[in-house]
């Protein structure tokens, strides 16, 4: 077994462990501040690295939502909540995320988009185009009566690089492709009972750099090349820095934002407001099939 796969076993590992953990301690009116550093927390305590800010997305939230600082919100009472965690050990990033229903009623949206990952996962092999795995994911959906969403992908990895280039969507949208032996990928299907798209909400609580922007305030320029050193090019939130000076970041943000230096990823919300269930797991690419590194 070569360094390389260790190492991305071992982040599926503790990955999986946190989903696992997840559903042992969600519940509702749990605070989702509590949930974020609790799942953080145990990441780190596994000997994990954060990959991305802990995702919490509830009801018609699909994706992209964490706590922010002093964040009031609760979970609320019936709710199907979805946590997504990233784990990496040296830059080897594990993507994994579940749906945990509260409402009994969910079960089947649950079933369908497990079903459907899994059924997308045991057609995985060298050749097969994207589109197909997207087309398998969309007929299971259907077979369930279910909408995936159009406009969230699965998408392919690399060492310290979260999103790197391919994607796998979630129906057939006519791009052949190819999948190939030793590349590693996110599979991810969203079902929804909705619409089937998502569009951008006004809150961003997670962000990226594509480099530490020039400042005129070279205080703000220098937190920000710490942030840099700290995450490179993978997602953060602003509550980890929490003990800095959170006002020179925001503002440090905000002009990065507007020069294009920084990523904002916006809270994504169901078109009309139908409920969202997402299953992830990250695999590689073998010569007969994949590897699931976070099951």
């Amino acid at each position: 077994m070569s360094e390389e796969l260790k190492l991305y076993l071992e982040a599926g590992k503790i990955a999986s462990k946190t989903l696992a953990h997840a559903k042992d301690i969600v519940h509702e009116d749990m605070p989702i501040l509590e949930l974020c550093e609790s799942l953080e927390t145990f990441i780190k305590n596994q000997g994990g690295s954060l990959a991305f800010p802990c995702n919490i997305s509830v009801n018609e939230i699909a994706a992209h939502d964490t706590a922010d600082i002093n964040d009031i919100r609760k979970i609320p009472k019936k709710a199907i909540v979805k946590v997504d965690v990233g784990v990496h050990i040296q830059g080897y990033i594990a993507d994994a995320a579940t749906t945990i229903a509260l409402d009994e009623r969910m079960n089947k949206l649950v079933e369908a988009t497990r079903k459907a990952l899994m059924n997308a996962i045991e057609n995985i092999k060298p050749g097969i185009t994207t589109n197909k795995i997207g087309k398998i994911v969309e007929n299971t959906a259907k077979l369930y009566g279910y909408r995936t969403i159009k406009n969230l992908s699965g998408h392919m990895i690399k060492r310290n690089l979260l999103h790197a280039g391919k994607s796998v969507p979630n129906y057939d949208d006519g791009i052949e492709e190819a999948m190939k032996a030793f590349e590693v990928y996110a599979i991810e299907p969203f079902l929804t009972t909705g619409k089937g798209y998502v569009y951008d909400a006004e809150e961003i609580r997670i962000f990226a750099l594509r480099k530490p922007p020039k400042l005129r305030d070279k205080e703000a320029e220098k937190i920000m090349i710490e942030i840099w050193k700290d995450r490179y090019n993978l997602p953060f939130c602003l509550r980890w820095y929490s003990k800095g000076d959170i006002k020179k970041i925001r503002e440090a943000i905000e002009i990065g934002l507007s020069k294009g230096d920084v990523i904002g990823y916006n809270v994504l919300v169901e078109e009309e407001k139908g409920i969202v269930a997402q299953e992830e797991h990250t695999v590689i690419v073998k010569e007969d099939g994949v590897i699931i590194t976070t099951i």
